[in-house]
């Protein structure tokens, strides 16, 4: 693709807008030409990493700050990990780091958690042990990393022990039932109290006051729903929430989109 071409794709973007791009749809001079628009532009590269860049070719893109996500699938060994880290850091660049395959107790990750600026986990196409999750969530409060787990069924007591500090947990509200709203708050008052996060993804209508509720106990709600009314108090508090930010730490690309 040449250069003109290129610089057409992005006409459409203004400052500040992100930009989300996979390394294996482009060749590795097309990828820098992209990085050079998006710097004049200032716009924000989200690189999804599928293992075909070499480490030399990265350290041939421009000085530009962008967000590089990667995987246990694209990128298996860690010594290619910590030399990705080494051409990164200096150009400012987050790494992100995708837990795809299983988890076990023995996993290099637990040595090498300083390399990520998070780690995400879900347990929607297998099931995720809480106990070795917890292990991770602990592990990561001692290191610079944050960590981010999407939970994919009903909510459990020991759910808390994976809520630590620089922990981010999403669920969906269709678990989450009004007559369980006892159980529910204490587990987002426990999660808070270890200074944990909750990020409540509302995917179908729950009555105001039990979703109010969920707020003012302090979990996070990202609405994905269809228009609401404007008059009433549920368009009101997703008006409000709306205008709050997650940090890009605190989830896997789209914050609305539960992985």
């Amino acid at each position: 693709m040449d250069l003109i071409k290129l610089e057409q794709q992005f006409e459409p973007f203004q400052k500040g807008q992100r930009l989300i791009i996979r390394d294996d749809l482009y060749d590795t001079s097309e990828l820098q030409q992209i990085f050079e628009i998006a710097a004049k532009k200032k716009i924000k590269i989200y690189l999804i990493d599928t293992g075909r860049l070499s480490s030399e070719s990265l350290e041939q893109f421009p000085d530009y700050r962008f967000s590089f996500y990667t995987s246990d699938v694209s990128r298996p060994e860690f010594q290619e990990l910590i030399q990705l880290k080494r051409i990164l850091k200096p150009k400012g660049c987050p790494l992100y780091y995708l837990i795809q395959g299983d988890l076990e107790d023995d996993s290099q990750l637990f040595n090498h958690l300083e390399l990520f600026d998070s780690v995400i986990i879900s347990s929607r196409e297998k099931p995720r042990a809480l106990k070795l999750l917890a292990r991770l969530a602990e592990e990561i409060t001692h290191s610079r990393s944050s960590f981010v787990y999407y939970h994919h069924k009903n909510l459990e007591e020991n759910l808390a022990d994976v809520g630590l500090k620089k922990c981010w947990i999403h669920v969906s509200n269709k678990y989450l039932e009004e007559q369980a709203e006892i159980m529910i708050m204490d587990l987002i008052k426990t999660i808070r109290k270890n200074k944990g996060h909750i990020v409540i993804h509302v995917d179908r209508l729950q009555p105001y006051p039990f979703l109010k509720t969920l707020v003012q106990g302090g979990a996070f709600l990202v609405f994905s729903l269809p228009p609401l009314e404007p008059s009433s108090n549920l368009f009101l508090l997703a008006e409000t929430l709306r205008k709050k930010t997650l940090p890009e730490k605190s989830y896997y690309l789209y914050k609305e989109i539960m992985v």
